[in-house]
């Protein structure tokens, strides 16, 4: 009796272990799920979130691909028009750029207002005119103005952080520039130069004039006189007769005797002409 009561006992320790061991595997096995879903969700939102950002930076630089950041111009306009004649009196008269006032889209000044002066954003409409500004930004030096582009606020600080690498590179030697967020190593001038000679030999020649190709085929026939070719003639005439030809393939054919004539009048044994050529005797 009392041996039964403890075998009903430890059945009973074990099979509470075994339900705690099966409790802990379930619950472990949904907090695994469980933060594997949460794991994939996160990665999903890193990457539309990335993708996102990638495609503000490319809206952002498109919206300020046609700006030019003008530093150094006073600040003594009270509104609008009065900066926008400033801007166009320094491109026009300062900078020699005849630019009318449809070609610039907005005038603003960025930065909040201290005691230091704030540069000006100028929207131009082309592109074209944004680059001519660029090309002329030496008439500005003796001014105290100079123009810059309009970068956003993550890609300035990235230019300033890549300054000091830039100028290792100079120092070392090397062709480099700073474009955009990157520095991108200049192509030599041996290299140039190759790439030009290449360029210049799969240039077509010019043609030459009517009249220099009939001069030079004239030349052409004084000097040599071609040897005039013989007719070649392939019949079966020809090759009964027995005629000579050396033009055939550039072998000699000998000469055939030609076969004997056929009767003019063939007539078969112990027949009699009815029309001989002559009466008979």
């Amino acid at each position: 009796m009392l041996q039964s009561i403890q075998g009903e006992l430890a059945k009973q320790k074990q099979d509470m272990k075994d339900m705690a061991k099966n409790i802990k595997e379930a619950i472990n096995t949904n907090i695994d799920d469980f933060f594997c879903r949460i794991e994939l969700k996160t990665i999903e939102l890193e990457n539309k979130i990335e993708r996102q950002q990638n495609t503000i930076d490319f809206l952002e630089k498109q919206v300020r691909k046609k700006n030019v950041v003008f530093f150094g111009v006073d600040e003594t306009e009270q509104n609008y028009e009065e900066l926008l004649e400033i801007m166009l009196n320094i491109i026009n008269c300062t900078m020699k750029i005849s630019c009318q006032k449809w070609e610039v889209e907005t005038v603003t000044r960025i930065g909040k207002k201290f005691n230091k002066t704030r540069p000006v954003v100028v929207t131009i409409s082309t592109k074209s005119r944004k680059i001519e500004l660029f090309r002329k930004k030496k008439t500005l030096e003796n001014s105290g103005i100079y123009i810059k582009e309009d970068y956003p606020p993550n890609v300035l600080q990235k230019r300033k952080e890549l300054q000091d690498v830039l100028k290792q590179e100079l120092n070392s030697g090397k062709r480099v520039a700073l474009h955009y967020d990157k520095i991108v190593t200049l192509k030599t001038l041996v290299t140039m130069d190759l790439t030009a000679n290449t360029e210049n030999k799969n240039k077509r020649f010019m043609s030459e004039s009517p009249e220099h190709v009939e001069v030079t085929n004239t030349s052409k026939e004084k000097r040599t006189k071609q040897a005039s070719k013989k007719k070649k003639t392939k019949n079966i005439t020809n090759y009964f007769r027995g005629t000579n030809r050396d033009d055939v393939d550039g072998k000699t054919i000998k000469q055939v005797a030609s076969p004997p004539p056929p009767p003019s009048r063939p007539v078969t044994v112990e027949e009699y002409d009815q029309n001989p050529l002559s009466k008979p005797n």
